[in-house]
Protein backbone atom coordinates (compact mmCIF):
# COMPACT_ATOMS: atom_id res chain seq x y z
CA UNK A 1 0.00 0.00 0.00
CA UNK A 2 1.33 3.42 -0.87
CA UNK A 3 1.37 6.41 1.38
CA UNK A 4 -1.65 8.66 1.19
CA UNK A 5 0.69 11.67 1.03
CA UNK A 6 2.04 10.69 -2.40
CA UNK A 7 -0.62 12.76 -4.13
CA UNK A 8 0.04 15.83 -1.98
CA UNK A 9 2.16 18.73 -3.15
CA UNK A 10 5.91 18.23 -2.55
CA UNK A 11 6.10 21.27 -0.26
CA UNK A 12 3.62 19.62 2.07
CA UNK A 13 5.02 16.12 1.69
CA UNK A 14 7.29 16.25 4.74
CA UNK A 15 4.51 17.56 6.99
CA UNK A 16 2.12 14.78 5.92
CA UNK A 17 4.79 12.08 6.20
CA UNK A 18 5.51 13.25 9.76
CA UNK A 19 1.79 13.43 10.55
CA UNK A 20 1.22 9.92 9.20
CA UNK A 21 4.26 8.61 11.07
CA UNK A 22 3.00 10.15 14.33
CA UNK A 23 -0.48 8.63 13.96
CA UNK A 24 0.96 5.26 12.92
CA UNK A 25 3.37 5.34 15.87
CA UNK A 26 0.51 6.10 18.25
CA UNK A 27 -1.38 3.07 16.91
CA UNK A 28 1.70 0.87 17.27
CA UNK A 29 2.30 2.04 20.84
CA UNK A 30 -1.35 1.44 21.78
CA UNK A 31 -1.28 -2.03 20.25
CA UNK A 32 2.05 -2.91 21.87
CA UNK A 33 0.72 -1.74 25.23
CA UNK A 34 -2.34 -3.97 24.76
CA UNK A 35 -0.12 -6.96 24.00
CA UNK A 36 2.06 -6.32 27.05
CA UNK A 37 -0.89 -5.77 29.39
CA UNK A 38 -2.72 -8.84 28.07
CA UNK A 39 0.39 -11.03 28.35
CA UNK A 40 1.07 -9.77 31.87
CA UNK A 41 -2.56 -10.39 32.83
CA UNK A 42 -2.46 -13.96 31.51
CA UNK A 43 0.92 -14.65 33.11
CA UNK A 44 -0.13 -13.33 36.51
CA UNK A 45 -3.52 -15.06 36.43
CA UNK A 46 -2.50 -18.51 35.18
CA UNK A 47 1.16 -18.85 36.14
CA UNK A 48 1.39 -16.93 39.40
CA UNK A 49 -2.27 -17.46 40.33
CA UNK A 50 -2.52 -13.77 41.29
CA UNK A 51 -4.67 -11.84 38.80
CA UNK A 52 -3.85 -8.22 38.04
CA UNK A 53 -7.03 -6.31 38.92
CA UNK A 54 -6.36 -3.56 36.40
CA UNK A 55 -5.32 -5.58 33.31
CA UNK A 56 -8.76 -6.16 31.78
CA UNK A 57 -9.80 -2.55 32.31
CA UNK A 58 -6.56 -1.19 30.88
CA UNK A 59 -6.92 -3.46 27.83
CA UNK A 60 -10.45 -2.25 27.26
CA UNK A 61 -9.46 1.42 27.37
CA UNK A 62 -6.40 0.88 25.18
CA UNK A 63 -8.64 -0.91 22.68
CA UNK A 64 -11.07 2.02 22.62
CA UNK A 65 -8.22 4.40 21.83
CA UNK A 66 -6.76 2.02 19.23
CA UNK A 67 -10.15 1.69 17.53
CA UNK A 68 -10.44 5.43 16.98
CA UNK A 69 -6.82 5.90 15.89
CA UNK A 70 -7.09 2.85 13.65
CA UNK A 71 -10.29 4.19 12.08
CA UNK A 72 -8.38 7.29 11.00
CA UNK A 73 -5.58 5.20 9.50
CA UNK A 74 -8.14 3.05 7.72
CA UNK A 75 -9.81 6.20 6.36
CA UNK A 76 -6.45 7.36 5.00
CA UNK A 77 -6.33 4.29 2.75
CA UNK A 78 -10.07 4.27 2.01
CA UNK A 79 -10.17 0.77 3.48
CA UNK A 80 -13.42 1.00 5.44
CA UNK A 81 -16.16 -1.34 4.30
CA UNK A 82 -18.25 0.34 1.61
CA UNK A 83 -21.13 -0.66 -0.63
CA UNK A 84 -20.17 0.97 -3.90
CA UNK A 85 -22.11 -1.02 -6.48
CA UNK A 86 -24.12 2.04 -7.56
CA UNK A 87 -21.13 4.38 -7.58
CA UNK A 88 -19.09 2.05 -9.78
CA UNK A 89 -21.74 2.37 -12.48
CA UNK A 90 -21.40 6.17 -12.64
CA UNK A 91 -19.30 8.16 -15.08
CA UNK A 92 -15.92 9.21 -13.62
CA UNK A 93 -17.01 12.83 -13.10
CA UNK A 94 -20.16 11.70 -11.30
CA UNK A 95 -18.06 9.33 -9.18
CA UNK A 96 -15.97 12.28 -8.03
CA UNK A 97 -19.09 14.23 -7.08
CA UNK A 98 -20.42 11.18 -5.22
CA UNK A 99 -17.08 10.92 -3.40
CA UNK A 100 -17.32 14.58 -2.37
CA UNK A 101 -20.89 14.03 -1.15
CA UNK A 102 -19.68 11.01 0.81
CA UNK A 103 -16.83 13.04 2.31
CA UNK A 104 -19.32 15.74 3.33
CA UNK A 105 -21.57 13.18 5.02
CA UNK A 106 -18.61 11.67 6.89
CA UNK A 107 -17.50 15.13 8.05
CA UNK A 108 -21.03 15.92 9.23
CA UNK A 109 -21.14 12.64 11.15
CA UNK A 110 -17.75 12.99 12.84
CA UNK A 111 -18.54 16.63 13.58
CA UNK A 112 -21.76 15.60 15.32
CA UNK A 113 -20.00 12.86 17.29
CA UNK A 114 -17.22 15.30 18.23
CA UNK A 115 -19.78 17.85 19.42
CA UNK A 116 -21.71 15.23 21.44
CA UNK A 117 -18.52 13.88 23.01
CA UNK A 118 -17.71 17.25 24.59
CA UNK A 119 -20.63 16.95 26.98
CA UNK A 120 -19.79 13.32 27.82
CA UNK A 121 -16.21 14.28 28.65
CA UNK A 122 -17.43 17.15 30.81
CA UNK A 123 -19.86 14.94 32.72
CA UNK A 124 -17.36 12.13 33.26
CA UNK A 125 -14.40 14.30 34.25
CA UNK A 126 -15.06 13.76 37.96
CA UNK A 127 -15.65 10.01 37.60
CA UNK A 128 -12.66 7.72 37.99
CA UNK A 129 -12.24 4.22 36.63
CA UNK A 130 -12.56 1.35 39.07
CA UNK A 131 -9.26 -0.49 38.73
CA UNK A 132 -6.86 1.99 37.11
CA UNK A 133 -8.20 5.08 38.92
CA UNK A 134 -7.86 7.37 35.92
CA UNK A 135 -10.54 9.94 35.02
CA UNK A 136 -13.17 8.47 32.69
CA UNK A 137 -12.83 11.63 30.63
CA UNK A 138 -9.40 10.37 29.51
CA UNK A 139 -11.06 7.29 28.09
CA UNK A 140 -13.79 9.31 26.37
CA UNK A 141 -11.19 11.72 25.02
CA UNK A 142 -10.50 9.05 22.39
CA UNK A 143 -13.76 10.07 20.69
CA UNK A 144 -12.94 13.71 19.81
CA UNK A 145 -9.30 12.84 19.11
CA UNK A 146 -10.38 10.04 16.76
CA UNK A 147 -13.01 12.23 15.11
CA UNK A 148 -10.39 14.93 14.52
CA UNK A 149 -7.96 12.43 13.00
CA UNK A 150 -10.72 11.01 10.78
CA UNK A 151 -11.77 14.52 9.71
CA UNK A 152 -8.18 15.35 8.74
CA UNK A 153 -8.01 12.23 6.57
CA UNK A 154 -11.40 12.93 4.97
CA UNK A 155 -10.36 16.49 4.18
CA UNK A 156 -7.17 15.15 2.59
CA UNK A 157 -9.21 12.73 0.48
CA UNK A 158 -11.62 15.49 -0.52
CA UNK A 159 -8.73 17.78 -1.50
CA UNK A 160 -7.26 14.98 -3.61
CA UNK A 161 -10.63 14.47 -5.29
CA UNK A 162 -10.98 18.19 -6.03
CA UNK A 163 -7.44 18.31 -7.47
CA UNK A 164 -8.27 15.33 -9.68
CA UNK A 165 -11.49 17.01 -10.83
CA UNK A 166 -9.74 20.27 -11.70
CA UNK A 167 -7.07 18.38 -13.68
CA UNK A 168 -9.72 16.37 -15.49
CA UNK A 169 -8.14 13.07 -14.48
CA UNK A 170 -10.27 9.97 -14.02
CA UNK A 171 -10.36 8.14 -10.68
Amino acid sequence: MTSASEGDAPTHGRFWRNYEAAVNTLAIVLFAAMVVVTAAGVFFRYVLNAALPWAEEADRYLFIWLSFVGAAITMRYQAHIAVDILVRGLRPAARDWAALLSHGCILAFVGTVFWASERVIEVTSATRTTATDIPMSWVYLAVPVGCTLIAVEVLRLAARTVRRMTRGATP
